[in-house]
């Protein structure tokens, strides 16, 4: 069984040779402390990566327009301004639509212009059928609450609840399109990667989730499918209160399983085990940042031990291997996949 076959079994709820190892986006810096003088291709085949991606955000700080360089403020093709900090992908800082009516006048970007593709093809050509090829695609949260801004999109919820439906509309008529062409240029996976939830629960209520969010997820999950591809929903937090309509949606897996958000991967995998894979969820906030190896390699083992047995399981971070991930403790990590992950695996 190849990397590829590892990872659609786990999606399929079905139990491969051994637990996936997955991530979406790993750290230049941790790659480099661990393998001087790689690049993300030599990193992913020596460290045994059952899937590959872009691993980078399809920003760099040398094609942007830049409306404060000192301050690494750029203008992305939505108009919306963000900033570059030390992860790989910016932060949005201001939208442009302050008003409703300045939906009215907006253009939206052009799925069939510019390169949307980014480095897909090179990545298809190099693994097309050895490892499950993935990417970061958007559904219906992130793009329209950057464009209005967030404290104000989910004000809109309430106070202008139209204008949401508006945006989500106008958002995914470029997304969708963009999700496709992916697929149909080898993406075996979509990633769903807009975050409704912080620590503490939704940024919503379930009722106003349900109303305005979901439907556009629904759509999102079925245009993807419908091209062939495989769908993970990641979203960080806790989303207890929301989980069952998300898992309604019919996605393939669910991401990233936060617990430091109080999401307890053995619970959530007999509630939902049975309905979708799970990925997740080695804490990358204090436990791979500054715990020490031996602690990481308990809680690897009892997380196996935990979502693993029957299938249906890909380990993976609690988000991605960031810049302030200690390198030993990711490697800790995947020795103690190497070591606890091949089936049969017991409870």
């Amino acid at each position: 069984m190849n990397s590829r076959e590892r990872v659609i079994a786990a999606l399929e709820h079905r139990q491969p040779d051994r637990v996936p190892l997955v991530e979406w986006v790993i750290d230049e810096g941790v790659m480099d402390a661990l393998l001087p003088g790689c690049d993300y291709y030599g990193f992913v085949d020596w460290i045994g990566l059952d899937n590959v991606g872009l691993n980078r955000s399809s920003w760099r700080r040398d094609n942007v327009e830049y409306v404060d360089r000192e301050k690494g403020l750029f203008r992305d093709q939505w108009g919306v301004i963000r900033a570059f900090g030390p992860e790989s992908s910016p932060y949005p800082v201001e939208g442009p639509i302050k008003t409703p009516e300045d939906l009215r006048t907006y253009v939206p970007p052009d799925p069939e212009k510019g390169d949307v593709l980014g480095a897909l093809p090179e990545v298809v050509a190099r693994y097309r059928g050895k490892k499950a090829v993935g990417a970061i695609c958007r559904d219906a949260f992130f793009n329209p609450s950057h464009l209005r801004g967030m404290e104000a999109f989910l004000m809109d919820m309430i106070e202008h609840p139209r204008l949401v439906h508006e945006l989500i509309e106008m958002t995914q008529t470029y997304d969708l399109r963009v999700t496709r062409k992916l697929i149909q240029a080898g993406l075996d996976v979509v990633v769903f990667g807009d975050d409704y939830a912080d620590k503490n629960g939704p940024m919503m209520s379930p009722k106003h989730f349900r109303e305005l969010i979901l439907p556009g997820l629904k759509r999102a999950v079925d245009d993807a499918h419908a091209a062939g591809a495989y769908v993970v929903k990641h979203t960080d937090g806790n989303i207890l209160p929301i989980l069952d309509m998300i898992v309604e949606t019919g996605i393939d897996g669910l991401n990233p399983l936060e617990p430091a958000a109080g999401m307890d991967i053995g619970r959530i995998k007999r509630k939902y085990g049975h309905r979708v894979a799970l990925l997740g969820n080695i804490d990358c906030g204090e436990l791979l940042s500054s715990a020490p190896p031996e602690e990481v390699r308990r809680v690897t083992r009892e997380t196996i031990r935990a979502a693993a047995p029957g299938g249906g399981f890909c380990l993976s971070s609690s988000n991605s291997i960031h810049s302030s991930v200690r390198p030993e403790n990711y490697l800790a990590m995947v020795e103690a996949l190497r070591e606890h992950g091949s089936y049969p695996i017991r409870a």
